[in-house]
């Protein structure tokens, strides 16, 4: 039936004006790895249900800006320099200016502070009570406050001699000792306060400067076990000798460095999973990094850093393993545990002379430390509570240490980090450390629970398990020896202080509605809020 002209003219009317009423708006795009991430979870229901979790495409992966390179260029020169301990001093010396003048590059052009953001106001805090002990030990008190201190009855008596007894005189009993301890807490304390301004990215690029200074150690390693050309290969003229250092003096060192490289090993694949489209090659290129690593730890020789390595394994198996349960097959599990078999046939082969000497190492678990820990308690309820002065260990072990035990070496630590800080610090330093503590504890409750609420990405959730994961490394081998006194570990460790600050792009991300437009780049991160909401946005 045709339709009249005169209802043409109405038909085309009713057209314009439908097109002309706005159109809804349409819901935005998934990126492609969601959307097969959703159908695969879709598919595998029998698994049980899981909560959804974005993956590292919704952040773009990008080249580091000229202030993040300028924190990976420190962080790089504190792993390489910053292992030699007490009894190398030479590189220490270099360290410290170096790093300082490094970090103080950002703020001497804005160009340089490209891709930083404020200092949180928390980092602050912890920064000056990590300070606080040795500055307060170092200020000269009058002699009637000196002389009631516990265990100063011999230098009184001894200045009494010269006429000296009334001189105004530090809480530290050791203060040249202190003002050195003082300023190799400096590196560490810069290196919170430079981290904790890096966004999600940012800290991307710092894992693999982690990872690219460990491979490089590793390299080295080969050379220190094949003693090529006839040279030991180390950096320091007193070091362990035999087995992998890298670029430590101590393989206990060295060992904890493997550990938390293992671990940036697991950040950095959440981060590149979206960039390699066979999955297969991806979980072969994670075993086989990860077998490397392993071996390279058994081949340091330290029986607590082999010990501790279900650690990094536990922490770096709950990064990937979101994505280990969606994407393994049976011939990617074949795959994966073929890269591990050949690279542990491949490194076990080149150390193979050093394998016997490791493993009878853990035949004979007696040594020194037993007693040296009972001559510290000793020596520790001596100078409770004021503490003998941070890096005061060891004249004042040498004075309580029991005749029967002297040997011909000296111990120039307590093999035991907790302990020894109790000695030096006392009562006052223990407040402090709890103090510290509780706010790290807090700032790690709130981000794990961040995460947890789903604001963030698979990657931010793996940053901020690499970050307990240093902890729990450290803190754990601390019982046992004295990692935290290496200004390299110190330094990791004060790295996974500021990782758990909130990033500024996942808090923007999280925060972000489809109506809402994206913040700006140069939004301040959550965590400079007032300080009443010091510990509420961390």
């Amino acid at each position: 039936m045709e339709e009249s002209p005169a209802s043409q003219p109405q038909r085309r009317s009713r057209r314009r004006r439908s097109s002309a009423s706005p159109t809804p708006p349409r819901p935005l795009a998934v990126p492609d790895s969601t959307q097969g991430q959703r159908r695969r979870r879709s598919r595998s229901g029998s698994r049980g249900s899981s909560r959804s979790l974005r993956l590292p495409a919704d952040i773009a992966l990008a080249p580091p800006q000229v202030g993040v390179i300028v924190v990976m260029a420190a962080l790089a020169v504190a792993l390489v320099l910053g292992g030699g301990g007490t009894t190398n001093p030479g590189t220490e010396m270099i360290l410290q200016p170096l790093v300082a003048l490094i970090l103080a590059l950002p703020l001497l052009h804005p160009r340089l502070a490209t891709g930083l953001g404020p200092v949180p106001r928390a980092a602050w805090v912890i920064a000056a009570l990590v300070l606080i002990v040795p500055v307060l030990q170092l200020i000269p008190l009058p002699p009637a406050i000196w002389h009631a201190l516990p265990d100063r009855e011999m230098e009184v008596a001894s200045l009494a001699l010269i006429g000296q007894a009334d001189r105004w005189m530090p809480w530290s009993m050791a203060p040249a000792r202190t003002f050195i301890s003082l300023l190799a807490m400096v590196v560490p304390v810069l290196m919170l306060l430079a981290v904790s301004r890096t966004d999600l990215i940012g800290r991307l690029w710092l894992c693999a400067t982690i990872v690219a200074v460990a491979g490089a150690s590793v390299m080295l390693g080969a050379l220190q076990l094949s003693h090529a050309a006839g040279h030991n290969w180390t950096l320091y003229s007193y070091a362990h000798f035999g087995v992998i250092v890298g670029f430590q003096a101590n393989h206990n060192a060295e060992a904890d460095l493997l550990s938390i490289a293992l671990m940036a090993c697991g950040v950095i694949a959440t981060a590149v999973v979206g960039l390699v489209p066979n999955r297969s090659l991806f979980w072969g290129g994670v075993a086989f990094t990860g077998a490397i690593m392993l071996v390279v730890v058994f081949l340091t020789g330290s029986r607590t850093g082999i010990a501790l390595l279900p650690i990094a394994l536990a922490f770096c198996a709950a990064m990937v393993w979101p994505l280990a349960r969606q994407q393994f097959s049976r011939r990617t599990l074949w795959l994966g545990v073929g890269g591990g078999v050949a690279a542990v046939g491949l490194l076990l082969a080149v150390g193979l002379h050093s394998v016997d000497r490791i493993m009878n190492r853990f035949s004979n678990l007696n040594d020194s430390r037993r007693d040296i820990w009972i001559d510290t308690i000793h020596a520790l309820g001596q100078v409770w509570p004021a503490g003998g002065g941070v890096g005061s260990f060891p004249p004042i072990f040498n004075a309580a240490e029991r005749l029967e035990v002297v040997r011909n070496t000296v111990a120039g630590r307590a093999h035991n980090d907790w302990m020894e800080w109790t000695l030096e610090a006392g009562l006052p330093g223990l407040i402090v450390l709890v103090a510290v503590l509780a706010i790290v504890g807090t700032m790690a409750w709130r981000r794990l629970g961040f995460e947890l609420r789903e604001k963030g990405t698979l990657h931010s959730r793996a940053q901020a398990l690499f970050a307990l994961g240093i902890m729990a490394q450290l803190g754990v081998h601390a019982l046992d020896d004295f990692p935290i006194r290496e200004m390299s570990l110190a330094s990791l460790l004060a790295m996974a202080g500021a990782l758990l600050f909130t990033p500024r792009a996942i808090a923007a991300l999280a925060d972000r509605t489809p109506e809402t437009p994206p913040l700006p780049a140069s939004a301040a991160p959550a965590d400079s809020a007032p300080l009443p909401q010091l510990l509420e946005n961390v």
